[in-house]
Order: structure tokens, then sequence, then C-alpha cells
């Protein structure tokens, strides 16, 4: 028995099962992509009209509000618009072959997962970074793609796609600038490179900005202890690095950093100075007529009008207990089934097995987490990451917050939002793990392999197969004849649970 485990030990640390995920991935998120009717849940809609809208500027500097977008919020003024931008010379491309917009959607749909699944790659090289041995940093990211949200959000047409990626890809470029200031061989092209993607990345969601003031405040930090009384040190080795670049690449960095600040100025330092906020409220950009034709816009304003007029008071005022709220429809809506605006966004409880798993682990690697605080956050990485999840999980909170405090609405909790930080508290939760499960590697192995069965009992694209129904397929014959096959297959395989909120176990919503 121990042969074949140690045999099974193997294969989970090996190349081949990393391989094997990113392949199990792809056909998830595909499987929805060519089944789930257009638009999806997660504000599809709104993105690829976004899209078509910049499809039609070759800059993406707007001095007014384009016509017929009024649908779309201020646009001209929305700091979070690059995805869109760059996404619209692929659809310049396609459009001199098809107009059909099934096939627009699909395409797009593959361009998003294409992003996400690079990202996994890369996130595979941060695991592997913050010493989390091959098998376990295999098995986080199985257990991350089983996540039913994670395929679906996946399959989308959302920027949160590419946010993924770009986040993999800065946390890397920051852990070899920490090496470099802990070696004292600074690079200039390092810290260029690492604030014009930072910047970039702000520009395609503001919500990055919260890890972006986390990065310089752990770097400003990590050099000042380094340094201490001998700042002029660093400064003088950066300066010696810019010199050694070359005219050249001097010019290349140059360029790049100052295209990043400028357009960076244009949306949010032009915002900050007109209207005293990084993101301005449309009415405060257009007339109240005009916004109204964006939903999001529509639906907070209502709300908020009646909690003006309302006698009945705010119910989670405490923010303790608001949090408490926050966390239990995370971690629901993380596993949870939805479809689109088509059904009025008819939504499932999550299947039992795969979310009662997920608590397991969550609590375990919490209290291990815990025990193990002093030798885990030894690792420079892992309080690097422990810093930037800590920055964005206050500004999503906070955020959220006022929010509810505005419309008396619970709104951002939803689950995909951990989805960028996931990986870095898995990359924790690991680590204690690992430092709890050091001399026992069978039982390592055992446990990977129970949690894993539990995750394959509906996670994943399954989740979307057993709670959704034809309505929720793109009305055509084949899809939904395939669909409506691997429901009848999954049927009696998969612990569903119930398929309503009104049980013993779920809130209801």
């Amino acid at each position: 028995m121990n042969k074949y485990l140690y045999k099974i030990s193997d294969f989970m640390g090996s190349k081949r099962f990393f391989w094997l995920i990113i392949g199990f991935f792809i056909f998830e998120s595909a499987w929805i992509a060519f089944s789930a009717v257009y638009p999806q849940a997660f504000d599809e809609g709104f993105h690829f009209g976004l899209i078509q809208v910049y499809s039609h500027y070759w800059l993406p500097f707007l001095s007014h509000q384009p016509a017929n977008a009024n649908a779309y919020g201020a646009v001209a003024v929305d700091p979070s618009y690059l995805y869109h931008y760059l996404l619209s010379f692929p659809l310049r491309l396609i459009n001199l072959f098809t107009h059909r917009q099934t096939t627009q959607v699909i395409l797009f749909r593959f361009i998003n997962i294409g992003f996400f699944a690079a990202g996994l790659v890369l996130f595979r090289k941060i695991l592997l970074r913050v010493m989390v041995s091959n098998s376990l940093a295999n098995v986080c990211l199985a257990i991350f793609v089983l996540i039913p949200i994670v395929p679906q959000l996946a399959a989308h047409i959302n920027y949160d796609n590419l946010v993924f990626l770009l986040l993999a890809w800065v946390t890397l470029i920051t852990f070899g600038i920490i090496d470099e200031i802990r070696k004292r061989q600074l690079k200039i092209s390092s810290f260029l490179t690492l604030f014009s993607v930072c910047i970039f990345t702000s520009l395609v969601k503001d919500t990055f900005l919260p890890i972006f003031l986390g990065i310089i405040l752990f770097l400003a930090y990590l050099i000042y202890k380094n340094y201490r009384h001998k700042l002029y040190l660093f400064f003088t080795s950066l300066w010696v690095s810019w010199q050694k670049l070359g005219w050249l690449r001097q010019v290349i960095f140059g360029i790049i950093f100052i295209v990043a600040l400028g357009m960076f100025a244009q949306r949010d330092i032009s915002n900050l100075v007109s209207y005293h906020a990084l993101e301005p409220n449309c009415s405060a950009v257009l007339n109240v007529n005009d916004c109204s034709y964006f939903g999001v816009w529509a639906y907070s304003y209502n709300s908020h009008q009646a909690v003006l007029t309302s006698k009945n008071k705010i119910t989670y005022l405490n923010p303790i207990y608001y949090f408490g709220v926050w966390l239990y429809w995370m971690w629901y809506r993380l596993f949870f089934a939805v479809n689109g605006p088509a059904s009025h966004f008819t939504n499932y409880p999550p299947l039992p097995l795969p979310c009662i798993a997920a608590v397991l682990i969550g609590i375990a690697g919490v209290i291990l987490v815990i025990k193990y605080r002093q030798k885990i956050f030894r690792n420079t990485y892992l309080s690097f990451l422990l810093v930037i999840c800590t920055f964005y999980i206050i500004s999503l909170l906070g955020d959220g917050y006022a929010q509810y405090r505005y419309t008396n609405e619970l709104v951002t909790m939803n689950g995909r939002y951990l989805i960028p930080v996931l990986l870095f508290f898995g990359a924790i939760i690991a680590s204690a793990f690992s430092l709890a499960l050091r001399k026992l590697k069978i039982r390592k192995t055992i446990i990977a392999l129970v949690v894993l069965l539990l995750f394959l009992q509906g996670g994943g694209f399954l989740t979307f197969i057993s709670r959704s129904d034809s309505t929720w397929d793109w009305s055509n014959p084949l899809v939904v004849k395939v669909n409506n096959a691997a429901r009848k297959i999954t049927k009696p395989i998969i612990v569903k649970g119930s398929k309503t909120y009104t049980t013993k176990y779920w809130i209801p919503n």
C-alpha cells in the first residue's frame, strides 16, 4: 500500500500532474464557454459592450461620453479601461471575418481562458518560490481550479481574468526585487518594470491600487531595513544600474514608464483634480437621466433613495457583524451556481462536499498558521503575500461596507473578488500544513487524495452541469443535447444536496 502511495505522491509533484491540471482547467472552462448563454452573470454584457465601444477609437483618451454608451456609465472618466481598450483590437480583427455575436463572444471567452491559464502557470512559480514543495503546489492549484466559480469566471469576458495574470507577474517581479534588496545588487530595470506593470494593472481594474500601495510600503520597509542610515547607497546603486543599461534600454524603459504615468494621470489624477475621486460617481459627470441607463448605478441610486425615505434601520450596522455576513457570503459564492440576466440571475446553493471540504481546510489552515506563524513569516515572500492580501481584503471590506451603508444592500459580496488572492492565502496555508506534516509524507498524500476526491464531488464545472438546466445553455440543439447528457450522467454519481436556499444548511438569500 505504501508503495502505491509513494508513487502517487511522486506523480502529484511531477510536471505531468501540473500540465494535467492546466489541461483539465482549460477543458472545464471551455465547456462553460461553449455552453453558457450570453451574457453570463459576472457583468459579461457590460465588458463586451465596452470593448465594442472602444473598437471605434484608436486611442483610449476620450474627451467626452461616447455615443450610445450611457449603459456603461461615465465611460470617459472610468479608471478601469485598459482591458476593454486592449481587447478592442482583437475585435477589430474578428470583425473583418464575422459580425456574428455568438462567434465573437466564444472567441473572446477563449482569450480570457488564455489569460487565466497563463496566470496559473505563473502562480505555480510563485508557490515554488515561497518554498512550497512541487506536490503541494500542484495540489493547491488542483483544488483552486475545482472551486466552481474559478472556471466560470475564466469562461467570462471579464477584466478579472487579465488582472489574475498581471497580479501573478507583478508578484514574481516583486520577489526578484526583494532578492536584489537583500543582496544589495539593485537593478533599476526591475523597479521600472514593476512600477510600470503595476500602473497598467491598476488601469485594468482600479481595485488593484490597494495591492500597489501594499507593494510600495513593503519594499520601502525592506529598503529601510537593509540600508537604514545609508539610504544614499540605495540611490547610488540605482544610478549606477541606470548608467549600465545603455542608451537604447534607457530609452525603452523611460518611454514605457512615462507612457504608464501619462495614462494614469490622464484618468486617475485627472479624476482626482476634477471630481475629487479616483472613480467619480456617474451623476457627477453625466446627468441623472443619462446615468439611469447604467443598471448598476440606477440600482444603487434607487436603493439609496429608499434608504433616505425608509424608517427601517440598516441591519448590519456593526462592522464586526457585517464582517461575519461578508465572510459567509464570500465562501458561499465561491461554490454556488449562477445563471445570467436571461433567467434573472437564477442561482442555486453549492454542492455540499466541495464547500464543506473548503471550510475544513480553511479552519485547520488558520489554526496551523497561528501555531506556526513565527516559522512561516520568517519567509520574506510569505510576509509580502500576507501584506498585500491584508491591504486588498481591507479595501474590499471597506468598499463593501460603505456601499452597504449607502444602499442597505449586501453588494460586493461575490466570491470571485477573492480569486486574485486565494492562491496567496493557499501558499500561506500550504506552508502551515507542510510544517505540521513535515515528517508524515504518507499521511500528507492520503489527506491530499481525500481533499481532491471531495472537491471532485461536484467541484469545478461539475457544479455548472449539476445545478443548471437547458435554459442556461445557448439555444443550440447540440449544446443542449450534450449538456443534458452530462447532467444525466453526473446525476447518480454526484452528491447534490438540496437545490433551494430554504434548507437548514443555507441562509435564505
